[in-house]
Order: C-alpha cells, then sequence, then structure tokens
C-alpha cells in the first residue's frame, strides 16, 4: 500500500477552525481598542479644559470666596460643561477647587464626570 502525504480532511478543517477563533479575537481585540482610544481622546479633551480654567483662575488674581460655580468650558470640538467647588482650607491663605468636567450640564443623576482637577490657590501678597 502507498501512502499518500498531505493533510486530512478533518485535520484541515481543525486547522481552519482554530484560525477562525484566533482571527475573531484579533479582530475584537481591534475593535476595544478603537473604543478605548476615542474615550482616551475625550478625556485628555476634558482634562485640557478643567486646567485651562485652572489657570484662568489663577491668573486672575483675585483670592476667590467659597462657593459653587457652573459654566460652559468648551476644548475644541467638545461642548464640555465644568462645575467648579471652591472650598476653605485650615489655612485662610488657601483655597481648594476641584473642577470637575462633565458632557453637558451636571444636573441628570446618571451623568458621569468625564474628568476631575483638584488644585490649590494661594493668596498672593
Amino acid at each position: 500500500m502507498r501512502r499518500n502525504s498531505g493533510f486530512t480532511l478533518i485535520e484541515a478543517l481543525v486547522a481552519l477552525s482554530i484560525l477562525a477563533v484566533a482571527l475573531m479575537a484579533s479582530i475584537r481585540a481591534a475593535g476595544v481598542l478603537n473604543t478605548r482610544q476615542s474615550e482616551l481622546q475625550s478625556r485628555l479633551s476634558a482634562q485640557w479644559s478643567a486646567e485651562n480654567l485652572a489657570h484662568e483662575l489663577r491668573l486672575r488674581g483675585s483670592f476667590p470666596g467659597a462657593g459653587l460655580q457652573e459654566q460652559p468650558c468648551p476644548q475644541g470640538r467638545q461642548p464640555w460643561y465644568c462645575v467648579v467647588e471652591i472650598s476653605n482650607t485650615p489655612n485662610p491663605n488657601f483655597r481648594r477647587i476641584e473642577i470637575r468636567v462633565y458632557d453637558g450640564p451636571p444636573k441628570q443623576a446618571d451623568q458621569n464626570t468625564v474628568a476631575r482637577l483638584m488644585v490649590f490657590l494661594a493668596r498672593l501678597p
């Protein structure tokens, strides 16, 4: 009897099914990576918006009183909305400023904070 060299139909089907599973996993990983990249770009834009607002507060030169402020803070084409919470610290020469960035007015309870920044502002002499 002569033995033919090569793969049988079963071996070829098993190899193709393993290849198909590996390709599906890599396509899913690429899709998740694309989604994460978009989310990361959005969060980076929101963080820049919070930092711009913090720099603006520093450059005003005034020492703000404690309170809560809400204002739009767009960055590029993103219409961000910032909530600035200014609170007193044990040292009366410093203020704690927390800036939270939302993708719309923060009136909705289920809306997530896109970015958060906390800075301290000192009273200038």
